[in-house]
């Protein structure tokens, strides 16, 4: 018999150890990931996605939006989204109440600027009732958002101090960034969404998306092209259709449904109130964009539809609104979710005086629209249900319009095309969010807000900071929204501004992007100026100041135009509120000269002595040393007088008038007052 071989077995890997090597092999590719991480962000890669910004003006460190932010919301289309210059304190002071506002293109102002948007008005409203009370109203919409981006923002809004956020929102739930239509659709379900909005944050994420997109447009797939006003609506939602009572439909109301109550609850949580705003959109004044026959519905009975609704058009034609009216009835009842019938319908009992009788038909031609810009009934009951009696109020905006408009109607009368309101529009808005602080007792008790709310609609309308130029800029911006699809099936042309047309010119400048806001009303205001209209010349500068208060070009232009108006208070006033943004030699000189005016002469040198401390301009140099001089001699000191005029003699030879000073002084003559 052969050896029995032994073989020695190799020791087995122990239990302990394997566990440590599968929990290696577990954490290498996280570990992996946090390594990538923050390699790329010490290296800074990818845009920064903070709301705010850090800016630096007279000393003071102030927030404003940042442009970036875009890039949460906007990464398959090529779309930069209007949004607010506001600046607010870094560090708010003590007693300062701090709004919010939050929303789409309305709350940004379109078709206006933010000068045109409810949040000014609101301001200035304020203003004018607790001018003692710091309020600050920053305004942080966005154009061609929705829900999606109101709910993000506010949950980092906390970190700032609110006191109260101000939402105005729900036309672009459908269509808007994430929104069940977009271009920019997140995910079918929402909390896909919401778990995008928090991991876009990672530059892991913006790496992997920024490959995914590169890769796409090596394939030819180049991202949507939103830059032109006119196609955007069209590049948002053609071939987008949704009837109503979809399945689409039902998850857009119930995505928005869940959004808001989010809103809600986490305001509640930190205590902060919170305002939503039913929509307004034009009922009157503008046809159903996308009017399709009920899905289901049998093909005969399509086809007597048919028959009735082109008879009752042909009908309506000729004037015979009566004969018209019944047809339309009897088509609507083959089909009640024809939005067009229902408008056609309206349209004739508006046109008989029936207008209690048209107003439910123009809600169910808007309601049954199936291009969904303007949001719907449902949508806006739902915003209503909202209210809570606790820290969610709801300002019915809607309502507020159809008591303003004729027969409950709203049209053109307070809205400029289909739904962005009109400057008056958006002072109602202001005014109704103002109304619902007052009667919740929100920034001061209710009594308070009674003896101080004195201030007619009339006066501060009146003193309005919307000038004829931006109602120019407003009605073109209208114009070429309004020449394309979906108001027109074909695309039409607009004529073209004739430049000795100036004001207009200016205003289509801007519409059509060529100038911006500021450059606008600076060039309205030299208008002016050049023809002796002071006035409105006046009201474009502080329409600047008012919006962008920490510019100080404006206060000082303004300065120059009290002062050779001899309206020496009013330049005294505005150049003493521009040292408070900015020091400049421009306004000191003007101080200077009005106090010597005025024979206020301690002043004048006071003034003329700060004014020497900036850097040597050598354009104005003489002057100023000369003006100098003057204050001194006029204040009975000589000696100071004459070193003052040697030194610009020695260092400006050819200026005569410090020369001929100088040689008066010298033989002991008193100078008088001019130069």
């Amino acid at each position: 018999m052969g050896k029995k071989v032994h073989r020695q077995s190799s020791p087995g890997i122990s239990g302990r150890r394997r566990r440590i090597f599968s929990l290696i092999v577990v954490l290498l590719p996280f570990l992996f990931f946090v390594l990538l991480e923050l390699s790329l962000r010490v290296l800074q890669y990818g845009p920064d996605l903070s709301l705010f910004t850090k800016i630096q003006s007279a000393g003071k460190a102030y927030y404003t939006m940042n442009r970036s932010v875009k890039n949460r919301y906007f990464s398959q289309v090529n779309f930069v989204p209007t949004i607010s210059p506001d600046q607010f304190l870094v560090s708010k002071p003590p007693g300062t109440f701090r709004i919010f506002c939050l929303g789409g293109s309305t709350t940004v102002g379109y078709p206006y600027w933010y000068n045109g948007a409810f949040s000014s008005f609101l301001r200035d409203r304020l203003k004018s009732i607790f001018p003692d009370r710091p309020v600050e109203i920053i305004n942080v919409g966005m154009t061609a958002t929705n829900s999606f981006t109101v709910l993000d923002l506010s949950g980092e809004l906390m970190k700032y101090e609110p006191d109260l956020l101000i939402v105005y929102d729900g036309h672009n739930e459908f269509y808007g960034a994430l929104g069940v239509a977009s271009n920019e659709y997140g995910s079918p379900e929402r909390w896909i969404t919401l778990l995008r909005l928090r991991a876009v944050h990672l530059r892991t994420v913006q790496l992997v998306s920024n490959i995914v997109s590169g890769v796409l447009k090596m394939l030819g797939k180049e991202p949507v092209e939103y830059s032109n006003r006119a196609t955007t609506m069209e590049r948002v939602a053609r071939g987008r259709s949704i009837p109503y009572g979809s399945d689409v439909y039902v998850k857009c109301l119930d995505v928005f449904r869940q959004n808001l109550k989010d809103l809600v609850s986490q305001c509640q949580q930190r205590g902060i109130p919170v305002f939503l705003g039913t929509q307004v959109s034009n009922l009157r004044d503008q046809a159903p964009f996308i009017s399709n026959h009920s899905s289901g519905i049998p093909e005969q009975q399509r086809l007597q539809f048919e028959q009735l609704y082109r008879t009752g058009l042909d009908l309506q034609s000729k004037g015979l609104a009566d004969s018209a009216m019944g047809l339309f009835r009897s088509a609507i009842a083959l089909d009640s979710l024809h939005a067009d019938a229902h408008y056609r319908l309206a349209q004739c009992l508006d046109a008989a005086g029936r207008r209690r009788e048209a107003y439910p038909e123009y809600m169910r031609a808007r309601d049954f629209d199936e291009l969904r810009f303007r949001t719907d009934s449902r949508f806006n009951n739902l915003i209503r249900s909202m209210e809570n009696g606790d820290n969610c109020r709801v300002a019915d905006v809607e309502r507020v319009f159809a008591s303003l408009s004729q027969d409950s109607l709203i049209g053109h009368n307070l809205v400029s095309e289909h739904l962005h309101p009109t400057s008056r529009g958006q002072f109602l808005i202001a005014r109704e969010y103002a109304r619902l602080m007052r009667s919740r007792g929100i920034l001061a008790a209710t009594d308070e807000w009674s003896k101080r709310d004195t201030v007619s609609d009339d006066a501060l309308w009146s003193g309005r900071h919307v000038t004829d130029v931006d109602e120019f800029a407003a009605t073109r911006i209208t114009q070429i929204l309004t020449s394309g699809w979906p108001f027109k099936v074909h695309s039409s042309t607009i004529p073209p501004v004739q430049e000795v047309d100036t004001l207009r010119f200016i205003a289509d400048q801007f519409a059509q992007d060529g100038i911006g806001w500021r450059t606008e009303h600076a060039r309205a205001a030299e208008y002016y100026v050049g023809r002796g209209d002071l006035t409105n010349a006046e009201k474009e500068y502080t329409t600047i100041i008012n919006q962008l208060p920490f510019d100080v070009a404006p206060y000082l232009r303004l300065g120059q135009l009290y002062f050779g108006q001899q309206a020496f208070s009013k330049a005294e006033g505005i150049l003493f509120a521009s040292l408070q943004i900015e020091r400049t030699s421009v306004a000191y000189r003007a101080l200077g000269d009005i106090s010597l005016q005025k024979r206020k002469l301690e002043n004048a040198l006071h003034y003329y002595e700060e004014l020497a401390r900036f850097p040597t301009d050598p354009a104005v140099a003489p002057e100023n040393a000369y003006m100098r001089a003057l204050a001194y001699l006029l204040a009975e000191k000589p000696d100071r007088a004459m070193s003052i005029l040697e030194l610009t003699v020695e260092r400006y030879p050819s200026y005569r008038p410090a020369r001929e000073l100088l040689g008066r002084v010298r033989q002991g003559t008193r100078a008088g007052p001019g130069k």
